[in-house]
């Protein structure tokens, strides 16, 4: 019976030891909220982080991406919602009202597609006009180039033409060599200081210049 007691006794003091599970206890690791905050901190100013542009430019990617998927995420819940609360005749209307806004969107599309065309095939062909009269600028100048080349060389042709009258050919050439030893030309000569010309043994006679310091010049036979 005393063994009974003690065991009963030892029971209930471990029963009042012994916690709730739900009751964990809060240890602040850092401040409490309810505290104010620190005077030495009352009007620093944090600096901002700076993001270099790649970074940012990343980011911003990945957070245009996560919307948009959100947003389709959304749109195709409440989509469902709408579908799992609506009838046959609500959806047959809305789907009526989406085809209807469909073929709306590409006749629209069409008219911009036939002014853009339009606009195109304007400016093809005033862009076409434009290369033509450059090409034809160009082929005019080439056909005067090509004219007056042709008459620089007609011209050419003309001269040795009016040349070749005076070729030694073999039917002229004892015609030539008659006229030749009739007509002697005699290359012995020699110019003064005026530049007149004294041909053949007639220099020994002649002086040049009028002043004192005239030179006798001769010939050599």
């Amino acid at each position: 019976m005393q063994n009974l007691c003690k065991t009963e006794l030892l029971f209930g003091t471990l029963l009042c030891k012994t916690k709730a599970i739900n009751q964990q206890p809060i240890r602040y690791t850092r401040k409490p909220r309810w505290l104010p905050k620190a005077p030495t901190k009352m009007f620093r100013v944090p600096v901002r982080p700076r993001i270099a542009v790649e970074e940012k430019n990343e980011l911003f990617q990945l957070f245009t991406n996560y919307r948009t998927t959100m947003k389709s995420i959304q749109k195709q819940l409440e989509t469902e919602m709408e579908t799992s609360f609506t009838g046959h005749e609500v959806l047959q209307e809305i789907a009526n009202k989406e085809e209807a806004l469909w073929l709306k969107c590409i006749a629209i599309n069409d008219e911009w597609n036939t002014e853009v065309a339009m606009a195109r095939d304007k400016r093809m062909a005033i862009e076409c006009e434009a290369e033509r009269e450059i090409i034809l600028a160009r082929l005019i100048e080439t056909e005067e180039l090509k004219k007056l080349k042709h008459e620089e060389i007609e011209q050419i042709i003309r001269l040795e033409k009016e040349k070749s009258k005076s070729y030694i050919t073999a039917d002229n050439i004892d015609e030539a060599i008659k006229k030749a030893l009739d007509n002697v030309v005699d290359h012995n000569y020699a110019l003064d200081l005026e530049g007149n010309i004294c041909h053949g043994n007639s220099l020994n006679k002649q002086f040049l210049g009028k002043n004192s310091h005239r030179v006798q010049i001769g010939s050599i036979n």
